[in-house]
């Protein structure tokens, strides 16, 4: 009787000692997994914000460029 009580106890550890690895590793894995979604989200944010910055010097330098074209038309000696 105390063959069997000691089995079952060893069994149990065993079996206790087995999920509480598989908990670990599976807390392991999904916090690699939101690391990955966090460092994917930051360089998302950043490419948008360079996006918008190139965009905006663009924009930038068009309106430059027609107004220079807007000087260069009223300066000419057509208008004169």
């Amino acid at each position: 009787m105390t063959m069997t009580y000691a089995s079952a106890n060893g069994t149990t550890s065993a079996s206790r000692a087995h999920s509480a690895a598989m908990s670990c590793t599976s807390k392991n894995h999904i916090a690699l997994i939101l690391d990955a979604i966090l460092l994917a989200s930051i360089i998302i944010c950043a490419l948008v914000s360079i996006t918008i910055l190139v965009s905006v010097f663009v924009a930038g330098i068009s309106i430059l460029v027609l107004v220079l074209l807007v000087l260069e038309y009223c300066d000419s000696p057509r208008l004169r």
